[in-house]
């Protein structure tokens, strides 16, 4: 499945019409059809648009397709990040937020195994008996 077939079920899924989607972009009308037709590519500054107004739709799934379209978005006091101006910036912001998570959710899991000491007296315990 090519980019521009995500952005056609992108745009089905908010259940607008092709000509708003190309208007909300800032893309001539057509634009998304046209490009559809010929199963040509989408430009980068276009994805950086589409990026852009709709915060709501996965980078990360819209350029390769891997992911849950819609992102989850958590409302926080937290200052938002600069994700940077191009879909490389973007996408590298992103999968390090992933890994941030990932990363916290292991350690938190970590806390809960014992410690060497713990297991050497367990053990030691068990041999004793």
């Amino acid at each position: 499945m090519k980019i521009i077939d995500r952005i056609l079920l992108f745009v089905n899924h908010k259940n607008m019409s092709m000509r708003t989607f190309d208007t909300s972009i800032g893309v001539g009308n057509g634009y998304t059809s046209k490009q559809s037709k010929s199963r040509a590519s989408v430009g980068s500054n276009v994805l950086e648009r589409i990026i852009d107004e709709y915060p709501d739709l996965n980078p990360l799934w819209l350029v390769t397709g891997k992911g849950n379209m819609i992102l989850e978005i958590e409302i926080t006091d937290e200052p938002l990040p600069d994700y940077g101006k191009s879909i490389d910036d973007i996408l590298e912001n992103k999968i390090e937020r992933i890994v941030e998570r990932q990363l916290k959710k292991i350690n938190e899991r970590l806390d809960t195994f014992p410690t060497i000491e713990e297991i050497s007296l367990e053990i030691q315990k068990k041999l004793g008996s």
